[in-house]
């Protein structure tokens, strides 16, 4: 739900630095779902992971320094809205925890992208 399957950067800094930053994301939704739960005291498990998600990027606009007055009446209504992201009872429900990928019309560049456009021009040339 968050893409965190691909990593982006290829020096090992940013890379730390990238997961870092998942796991903060990951660990600020879950920690909004535990606290919409307690509102309507159900167990965090029965929100919605991704409609969290959504919502607290829709916010976040909204919680700009300009709005620091509305900031605790902006959290309260984004915690409620968490709370109605609430999943369906949904009985016997057993998924692999498994992603499949996608086929893509195109291969993987498995190459440096300009090895890749030196192979190109040499079939071309």
């Amino acid at each position: 739900a968050m893409d965190m399957d691909v990593l982006r950067c290829k020096s090992p800094d940013m890379v730390r630095k990238e997961i870092a930053v998942f796991l903060l994301t990951y660990n600020l939704v879950r920690w909004s779902m535990m606290r919409a739960a307690q509102l309507v005291k159900v167990a965090p498990r029965e929100l919605s992971f991704t409609g969290a998600r959504r919502l607290l990027l829709a916010f976040a606009s909204r919680m700009s320094p300009c709005f620091v007055d509305k900031l605790s009446e902006l959290t309260a209504t984004l915690l409620r809205k968490i709370s109605e992201c609430v999943l369906p009872k949904r009985p016997g429900r057993i998924e692999p925890r498994a992603k499949k990928r996608r086929p893509k019309p195109l291969p993987l560049l498995t190459i440096p992208r300009a090895l890749a456009r030196q192979q190109i021009r040499a079939q071309f040339a």
